[in-house]
């Protein structure tokens, strides 16, 4: 006898349209005055901004180049890593399909302040399920990627605290990661088996009841939905070879991000501050995950600065990096050429279509 899987749930808006437009207010306020507090401060700070602008004069083309290619490497890892997770749950698109989310979705993510994250993320969604990915499947391969980067990350910041002599702060950051893989490790297991499912499901029921009670959010019955989106997930197939490879790609998608700095330092003729790289990389990342402003413009600007200021750089050379760094790594102008060659190249897909 043939199995019905219940439809997956039928997502509604999440907060009443009175609220959400005083929301967003407060939002776009609190974005204007942080923009305007950074002009403020930019031009207070206009003689050291030229001073560092007058140091692109004197670049070397060829590590400037370097940089591009770094930071390329990284989006090709970035884009891996979802791909093996789709293929996990047995979606198949191809790589220039994936760079192209990749880009797209990365440029959302920065461009849009607060909610940046959560659009970029039903972005992928929307595409993957485009390109023949199951949704809960994919949501899942978003999930556990998501884990996969951040240990990654964590890693990564683990090695540049040690080279910086803080042992404490890579112990603390790998044992946090460790436990959010135990965890993900745990429900992935639990979904592969039919008891471990049955185990989660009263859970999971009561947990969406609250939050439909609470947020009136998702529409459905909650038996229903955790039923078929458990069924869904029970299919993911994740082998230990597949998360190795996911991890070998979100630490290259790290790591070159971090040569993409260097790069942009050497450039300017500066030598490279290798023990406090890695963190002086990571402050620039932190001030990303909590900017109000697009592109977190005059956040992780500033942020970068003084953390390579600490690190033994002038003032004007650090300005001078940060500004090429920023440059390298602005994903319009890439996200617009992946978006042209994958118009063009589904074209003719399209008109036999």
């Amino acid at each position: 006898m043939t199995k019905v899987v219940p439809a997956p749930p039928q997502w509604g808006p999440a907060t009443p349209p009175r609220r959400r437009r005083l929301r967003v207010a407060v939002q776009a306020a609190t974005v204007a005055a942080v923009i305007v507090g950074a002009g403020f401060a930019v031009y207070a700070e206009r003689a050291t901004v030229l001073s560092g602008l007058r140091a692109f004069r004197h670049a070397d083309l060829r590590l400037v180049l370097a940089g591009f290619a770094a930071e390329s490497l990284s989006m090709a890892a970035f884009a891996l890593l979802q791909r093996r997770m789709l293929l996990a749950g047995g979606a198949r698109l191809t790589f220039g399909s994936l760079m192209a989310i990749a880009y797209t979705s990365t440029a959302i993510s920065l461009a849009v302040p607060v909610v940046g994250s959560g659009l970029a993320t039903a972005y992928c969604q929307q595409r993957y399920k485009s390109g023949g990915a199951d949704p809960a499947k994919a949501g899942m391969a978003l999930v556990i990627a998501g884990v996969i980067s951040t240990v990654a990350f964590a890693v990564i910041v683990g090695v540049g605290a040690l080279a910086s002599g803080n042992a404490a702060a890579a112990l603390a950051g790998l044992v946090t990661s460790l436990l959010a893989v135990m965890a993900v490790g745990c429900l992935v297991v639990a979904l592969h088996s039919p008891r471990g499912r049955g185990r989660l499901r009263r859970p999971s029921i009561l947990m969406l009841r609250l939050a439909q009670r609470l947020v009136h959010w998702p529409r459905g019955d909650a038996d229903t939905i955790v039923t078929g989106t458990l069924e869904h997930l029970g299919a993911y197939s994740l082998s230990v070879p597949s998360i190795l490879a996911a991890f070998g790609y979100a630490l290259v998608n790290w790591a070159a991000d971090v040569l993409c700095l260097a790069a942009a330092i050497a450039a300017i003729g500066c030598a490279v501050p290798w023990d406090k790289l890695v963190l002086v990389w990571s402050a620039g990342q932190a001030a990303a995950s909590f900017s109000p402003t697009p592109y977190g413009i005059g956040i992780i600007d500033i942020a970068l600065i003084i953390a390579l200021h600490a690190a033994r750089l002038g003032t004007p050379d650090a300005v001078a990096a940060v500004l090429y760094y920023r440059i390298i790594t602005f994903k319009i102008g890439a996200t617009l050429l992946w978006m042209g060659y994958t118009y063009v190249r589904d074209r003719p897909r399209r008109a036999a279509g």
